[in-house]
């Protein structure tokens, strides 16, 4: 398309980041001071231009087509790169500075947002950044935090963004492999070492799946816990096979500590899904916490972890 073909596009492209954020065209049209029937137009318009269809709508939701998700990864970076520019113009009248306080589960901030938060300080050095480890959900108020990360659904007054999407999957050694062999099905879990939660009752049955196909297996082990670094290093060392979120795996697979255990298999269980960037609509008015939300949809677009529509 030539750019004044393009140019019509762009408030559409927008109103499908809203729709598959909102949840609905009701509540996208909210967002956007428009009507469900103009954002209903908007998507059909989109369509029509692309030839291609986004949306499959029912009467009860909206389900992005494997096309649509491919437009709305490029949509959302059209979007964020809008936002850089109006940051980067707004930099020139207002400094980013003041406190920004961020909750998340300890193996997230570990692995996904602590190594990248150097970039963010020195890019604003006026700035001041504030960890919060917590693994379970906090309390914006007294814990005075700007954004948490969480798989619930946001209190009353507080926006949810997706932010990654996160499958628990199997990880073992290869020297554990070599030595108990490799599971072809998991039935064959009964027979090893697995690593697995111990956090509540019944987390030693570990139900997988595999597109249609569901199996449960009750499993055992000489190591457990309920910190998924813990259970990571254990595998690395030997004990057995854990049931890790993937995000946690990424360097342990390309140093070839860990490799995948009954690939295309999934362990259903609590911490999985997508996970969202809860924050205060009040306070996301502060420039401060505005570039802090975009740098961490950042971080998931550049590893190709963003949560998808729910």
């Amino acid at each position: 398309m030539r750019t004044n073909e393009l140019l019509p596009l762009l408030p559409d492209l927008a109103a499908l980041v809203n729709v598959t954020e909102a949840g609905s065209f009701s509540a996208a049209a909210r967002a956007q001071g428009s009507t469900p029937s103009a954002v209903s137009r908007q998507i059909a318009r989109l369509e029509a231009a692309l030839g291609l269809t986004v949306l499959e709508r029912s009467t009860r939701r909206l389900r992005l087509t494997a096309g649509g998700q491919e437009v709305l990864r490029h949509a959302r970076a059209m979007l964020d790169a809008a936002r850089a520019a109006c940051d980067g113009a707004a930099s020139h009248a207002n400094t980013v500075e003041g406190r920004v306080r961020i909750a998340a589960p300890k193996a997230a901030l570990r692995q996904l947002i602590h190594p990248e938060l150097p970039r963010l300080l020195d890019a604003y050095p006026k700035l001041d950044l504030e960890l919060a480890v917590s693994d379970q959900a906090v309390d914006f108020i007294a814990g005075g935090v700007d954004i948490a990360m969480r798989f619930a659904d946001p209190p009353p007054g507080y926006v949810a963004r997706p932010f990654i999407e996160v499958r628990t999957l199997l990880y073992a050694s290869p020297d554990y492999l070599a030595r108990a062999g490799t599971p072809q099905q998991p039935v064959d879990l009964a027979q090893h070492s697995c690593l697995h939660l111990a956090e509540l009752p019944g987390d030693d049955e570990w139900c997988l799946v595999n597109g249609e196909e569901r199996r449960v297996v009750n499993v055992r082990g000489r190591y457990a816990s309920n910190h998924s670094e813990m259970r990571r290093e254990a595998a690395e060392a030997g004990f057995g096979i854990a049931c890790l979120p993937d995000f946690t795996t990424r360097q342990s697979l390309a140093r070839g500590l860990l490799v995948p255990v009954l690939p295309g298999w999934q362990l259903l269980g609590r911490y999985q899904g997508s996970n969202w960037l809860v924050y205060s609509a009040d306070r996301y008015r502060a420039l401060r916490v505005r570039v802090v939300v975009r740098f961490l949809l950042g971080i998931a677009d550049r590893l190709g972890k963003r949560a998808p529509m729910p």
